[in-house]
């Protein structure tokens, strides 16, 4: 896809999403528990910021000097701000018409955390749709998806892939699965092939220890996020990165 076919493939995305703040509820609330367990921070990038259904902005920006927003869909994040009641003054800044699907977006100024949330499945499923997908494709995208996420944030910063790994609509007993149970389901899910291509925690997890920059990784204990009439199954990995 060109860009203009991303940007109105993301319009139509956001704009079918946009009334789903009050579903997001727990996935929203878990989100901001990761984001602010550091303490206060002066910059949080937030990759993929669209509707921000999954951002509570009033409430992070009691944790952070400066929030700023990276997405394609400039309109969507403007419409957030007037629901959400909060602007410019509050220290939010809009980066919009960027096209994060190359992955090479480079910010004048490394963040404190960077968060890429619920991003890199739509990023990849752009790629594959217009080539035929292969490991090496999928493990491309992912690197320099990471890299991207690296390369703007601080020596000792934080970083925080959130991705959707599967949905009801290939694992119906998700809807009722208690969120204890969602590790080991997920697992098994891996186990048998059954998540969105590019996804394995565990693959994008050995793929950020591997990097010299980076300190440490942890996986995350996986939620569930309804968004319209779907339900998935989300996982988080936190990184911290090396001091230089």
């Amino acid at each position: 896809m060109d860009a203009l076919q991303v940007l109105e493939s993301q319009i139509i995305r956001n704009r079918q999403t946009q009334t789903n703040w009050e579903r997001s509820r727990e996935h929203r609330e878990i989100i901001h528990k990761h984001l602010t367990q550091h303490g206060n921070a002066s910059l949080l990038r937030c990759y993929g910021a669209g509707n921000c259904n999954d951002l509570d902005l009033n409430a992070l920006v009691k944790s952070f000097t400066a929030i700023q927003l990276v997405d394609i869909d400039t309109d969507a994040m403007e419409l957030a701000l007037q629901r959400q009641k909060v602007k410019s003054e509050d220290g939010i800044c809009i980066v919009g018409g960027i096209d994060l699907s190359s992955g090479d977006h480079a910010p004048k100024q490394a963040a404190d955390i960077t968060v890429s949330s619920c991003l890199f499945s739509q990023l990849l499923e752009q790629h594959l749709a217009q080539t035929e997908p292969t490991a090496d494709l999928i493990a491309e995208v992912r690197k320099k998806h990471l890299d991207m996420l690296i390369r703007g944030t601080k020596p000792h910063g934080h970083i925080y892939f959130i991705s959707d790994i599967v949905s009801d609509l290939t694992a119906r007993q998700l809807t009722r699965l208690p969120n204890e149970q969602l590790n080991g389901f997920l697992s098994q899910a891996i186990e048998k092939r059954n998540f969105f291509s590019g996804t394995n925690p565990f693959a994008i997890q050995n793929q950020l220890d591997d990097d010299p920059r980076v300190e440490m990784t942890n996986l995350l204990d996986a939620w569930k996020w309804r968004l319209g009439s779907r339900t998935f199954a989300v996982y988080g990995i936190h990184c911290q990165l090396n001091s230089s």
